[in-house]
C-alpha cells in the first residue's frame, strides 16, 4: 500500500510540474525470470507471470522519464541441471518481488502520435530500481538494482500507445536466491555477484490529458 500510494503521488506530481497532455499512465504484463547461482546461463528459465503499471512523462519526441510499479515471482531448481554441483546441492527458489523504479527513456525514432502519422519506434532504456522480496523468511530482503533494457511501441492513436519490452536487473546482492557463489562460499563475492530478474512483456499507455492540438477542423 505504502509503494501504491508513492506511486500514485508521483503521478500527480508530474501533472502538476509538467504540462499534463505529454503525461501517460499505462499497464504491464508479461513474465518475470531469474538468473543466478542455480540458473546461471537460461534466459527465460522457468517464466513465472507478471504484471506492472507505469506512469510517464515525454520530455520531447526522443527522450521520456518513467516510474515503474511491478509484481512478478522468479523459481529455480537445482535438479533441473545435470552437472554434479547442482545434483549435490539441491537447493530451489519460489520468491515473489515487488519492483518500483525510475527509469529514462530514448527512443530511436522521433514519437509523437499526431492526426498526421502514427510512429514506430524502438527504445533504450535505464534507471534505478528497489525490489522487495517479502517471501523470503530473511533480515536482509530489499535491493537495489539497476533495470535496462529495450523495447519497441506504437502509437495506435493520439492517445494510446502499445509495445513490448525487456527489461534486465542487475542485482548489488548475490543472495536472492539465498545462494551463494559456487555453493560454498559463507560471504558474497563482487566477482561473482550474478544475480539477476528479468521482466519481459506487453505494454499499454493512454494520455487521459491529450488535447486535440493539431488540426481541430479534422476531428469529429
Amino acid at each position: 500500500m505504502r509503494t501504491a500510494a508513492i506511486f500514485f503521488f508521483l503521478f500527480i506530481s508530474l501533472n502538476k510540474a509538467f504540462p499534463q497532455d505529454e503525461a501517460e499512465i499505462g499497464i504491464f504484463a508479461g513474465s518475470s525470470y531469474y538468473m543466478g547461482n542455480i540458473n546461471t546461463s537460461n534466459h527465460f528459465y522457468k517464466p513465472s507471470p507478471a504484471f506492472g503499471a507505469m506512469v510517464k512523462y515525454n520530455i520531447d519526441e526522443h527522450y521520456a522519464v518513467r516510474v515503474n510499479l511491478n509484481y512478478g515471482q522468479i523459481r529455480a531448481d537445482d535438479l533441473d541441471f545435470d552437472n554434479i554441483l547442482h545434483q549435490t546441492r539441491q537447493a530451489a527458489i519460489v520468491n515473489n518481488f515487488y519492483d518500483f523504479s525510475f527509469k529514462g527513456e530514448f527512443s530511436f525514432q522521433p514519437f509523437k502520435a499526431t492526426i498526421f502519422r502514427s510512429p514506430f519506434s524502438t527504445y533504450i532504456t535505464a534507471g534505478l530500481s528497489y525490489s522487495f522480496f517479502p517471501d523470503r523468511g530473511v533480515a536482509s530482503d530489499n535491493y537495489l538494482n539497476i533495470p535496462f533494457g529495450a523495447g519497441i511501441k506504437y502509437g495506435i492513436s493520439r492517445k494510446v500507445t502499445v509495445g513490448m519490452e525487456w527489461i534486465l536487473k542487475k542485482y548489488f546482492s548475490d543472495d536472492i536466491d539465498n545462494v551463494k557463489s559456487f555453493g560454498q562460499f559463507n560471504s558474497p563475492s563482487l566477482v561473482h555477484n550474478n544475480d539477476w530478474v528479468s521482466l519481459a512483456g506487453f505494454f499499454v499507455t493512454i494520455k487521459p490529458f491529450e488535447r486535440r492540438g493539431d488540426c481541430p477542423p479534422y476531428w469529429d
